[in-house]
């Protein structure tokens, strides 16, 4: 049997061909029954059509005759005469009404009234409901003929009247009201009729009725030759089904051994290309097949197949050099933050004597005017370094996202307030007018008080370097669609509109001084755009150029007031007791003699040592108030010394301040665990080291 079969496939789709063919026959005989079908259905429904015409002129013809003899009997003398004439009533005129019990054998029930609607005489078998009566006199009161199909105990009823109307009066004296059965204008099973609008249906036959019927529209609506429900379908048809079922079963079988068997090289190949599909180790190459077309495809696949294992392995490869660069990206990344942190640390080292030099020369008050403005430029110059270094590290940390913002309500005038008394002492050095408004308790905001300040600081800031002598800063908060919003306006240099795009950007400086003597590295507006982000909030800019001055803008969702608390008292100043002895531990000679000269300025007795041991040795001969100890030190670190001092006598009691340039979260971190109380970042502010040996001896 397999050597009967073609070779080529064309060859064997031939052959399914043929055997697709004899169920075509099959197909056209059932269709040409349905066809035939079609045309008696046509034929079914023509007679219909011509039917409920057949009907349809009945029944205008009985309603013609109907409407033409009411009208008669309307017009007639007799009723006239009976308006004027109540003995009359029985003589003639209940005799000349029930002689009108048929027309055209349609029974009906006919009632004579006086112009109130109220009964005179009837022809004998009227049966007139109250609410038929009242129709009659609701459409008296028009003084027209009408006409109306209602719903009865027996059926559908006609009701009409034909008012009475004389020369001598303007209104009806009286009405002919008559009704009759839809049910005894007798239709064909199936036939019924219909009224009312809708009648455009393909099994409806519109009636010609008289001009008093005409608003009822009626018709004969339905089909005589439809097959009652439930009927069973032609014989044929059931034959022809049963036959459709017998060849679907037989050619389903043959189909599908024949598929089968045309289609196995194929599935071959299906069955080789899961395994490629699946990755399967040792799948090989693809089956030849016994046919030209699938050897063809096969010899196609497995040439696809040695292209993409060399494609695969190229891939691969290239995947290995771009892990190894995410590697390397990674590693420069975590080599850049630790760069970060050295460099800070190792730049503050030096701001530290520095520092504390320039607070030397202003406490020993020298009468020589050179040495108290060199002691301030020097102090302003490292305050200026060390804000460089700040935000070189806040900008570092927050585009990495290690900032942890500690969110709660707040009065947003409050940080704006504290910003403004940070940068008050510069703006009055460069004789710069810097204004405030700031009600309290207009705009709270779910927010960072630290943060904000220091976004409004920045801009403060940036706003004193570009505003000259004379000019003029104004910072606000106000409410404006439910966002709380800070401004910051000045006088200065203003902004190039080829600027504005990359203002925000990092390490990005105008060139509003050109000579850049303000200096910078172009990080505080970076830090400003992502702290307001990270709040939810935005900050853009605005300048009309150069000389024009510049308003920066920052938005944030307000947020609901909290509830009033109880005001706090604060606390008494507390200020360091004069006599503390500390121990200075620091490597840093000239770092160590500058604070060791501040803290003896400042009445204290100081003891001085440069390595670890050398302060353990200390403690074990003199009892300290305080220990003031750098983190860096060589051999072991500030907070391997803490915890060795602690177990000596000189030292278990004392307050222990750490001194180092590092200052992040996780810095102040390992220095608590330590038992550290104080967490100072050099250079030292020499008030905060003041207030943080308030304690050593209270």
């Amino acid at each position: 049997m397999r050597n009967l079969l073609p070779r080529s496939l064309a060859g064997r789709f031939g052959l399914a061909s043929a055997a697709m063919a004899a169920a075509a026959v099959l197909i056209v005989s059932l269709g040409s029954s349905w066809l035939i079908e079609r045309q008696q259905a046509a034929a079914e429904r023509r007679f219909a059509v011509r039917e409920r015409e057949f009907h349809a002129e009945n029944v205008s013809s009985t309603l013609h005759a109907l409407a033409a003899r009411m009208a008669e009997v309307a017009g007639s003398t007799i009723l006239a005469t009976g308006l004027v004439d109540s003995a009359g009533k029985e003589t003639y005129l209940a005799p000349f009404l029930g002689g009108i019990r048929q027309v055209n054998g349609l029974p009906v029930q006919l009632l004579f009234t006086d112009f109130e609607g109220k009964e005179i005489a009837a022809n004998g078998n009227a049966r007139f409901v109250p609410g038929e009566v009242q129709w009659l006199r609701n459409q008296l009161a028009t003084g027209r003929s009408a006409a109306a199909v209602v719903q009865s105990p027996g059926g559908a009823v006609l009701l009409a009247l034909e008012p009475l109307r004389y020369s001598r009066t303007t209104t009806p004296e009286g009405a002919v009201f008559y009704k009759v059965r839809l049910a005894d204008l007798a239709l064909d099973p199936g036939l019924h009729l219909a009224w009312g609008p809708g009648g455009n249906g393909a099994d409806d036959t519109p009636v010609d009725v008289p001009e008093i019927f005409k608003p009822l529209a009626i018709r004969v609506t339905g089909n005589s030759l439809a097959a009652p429900p439930g009927s069973a379908p032609h014989v044929e048809y059931l034959g022809a089904a049963v036959l459709a079922l017998v060849a679907f079963a037989v050619l389903f079988l043959l189909g599908r051994r024949l598929a089968e068997r045309l289609t196995s090289d194929l599935s071959a190949l299906e069955s080789f290309s899961s395994k490629v599909a699946t990755a399967q180790a040792g799948a090989g190459s693809a089956p030849a097949g016994r046919s030209s077309e699938v050897a063809s495809l096969a010899s196609s696949i497995n040439m696809m197949l040695e292209r993409l294992a060399q494609q695969n392995e190229a891939l691969q490869a290239e995947g290995r050099k771009l892990a190894d660069l995410a590697e390397a990206l990674r590693t420069a990344d975590r080599r850049k933050d630790e760069f970060l942190a050295m460099l800070a640390h190792e730049l503050r080292n030096p701001m530290a004597p520095i520092s504390t030099g320039a607070e030397l020369l202003r406490l020993a008050g020298s009468s020589d005017p050179k040495v108290q403005r060199t002691a301030e430029v020097i102090g302003r110059q490292v305050g200026h370094m060390k804000k460089i270094v700040d935000d070189l590290l806040d900008v570092s940390r927050v585009t990495r996202g290690l900032v942890q913002l500690d969110l709660a309500p707040m009065d947003l005038s409050v940080a704006v307030r504290a910003a403004a008394d940070q940068l008050q002492p510069v703006a009055e050095k460069r004789h710069v007018a810097l204004t405030v408004d700031a009600p309290a308790g207009g705009a709270y905001v779910m927010g960072d008080l630290e943060r904000l300040v220091q976004v409004v600081a920045n801009l403060l800031h940036n706003a004193t370097k570009f505003t000259p002598a004379g000019g003029a800063i104004r910072v606000s908060v106000r409410v404006e669609e439910g966002n709380a919003v800070v401004e910051v306006a000045d006088t200065g240099a203003g902004i190039p509109a080829e600027f504005m795009p990359e203002l925000f950007g990092l390490f990005t400086q105008s060139e509003r001084m050109a000579d850049r003597s303000q200096g910078g590295l172009g990080l505080g507006l970076a830090l400003v755009r992502k702290l307001v982000e990270l709040h939810g909030g935005s900050v853009g800019a605005h300048s009309d150029g150069v000389g024009h001055g510049a308003t920066f803008t920052v938005r944030l969702p307000l947020a609901q007031a909290p509830a009033a608390a109880e005001p706090a008292v604060p606390a008494p100043p507390r200020e360091a007791p004069p006599g503390a002895c500390i121990l200075l531990v620091d490597d840093n000679a000239d770092a160590a003699d500058t604070l060791a000269a501040l803290l003896r300025a400042t009445g204290h007795d100081v003891a001085v040592r440069y390595s670890p041991q050398a302060a353990i040795e200390a403690a074990q001969q003199v009892r300290f108030d305080a220990c003031v100890l750098d983190i860096g030190l060589p051999g072991m670190d500030g907070t391997q010394l803490a915890r060795q001092l602690r177990t000596l006598p000189g030292a278990s009691a004392a307050r222990f301040i750490a001194l180092t340039g590092y200052g992040q979260s996780d810095d102040r971190a390992k220095t608590a665990d330590a038992g550290f109380h104080h967490h100072l970042v050099k250079p030292v502010d020499p008030d905060e080291l003041v207030a943080a040996l308030a304690s050593a001896r209270q």
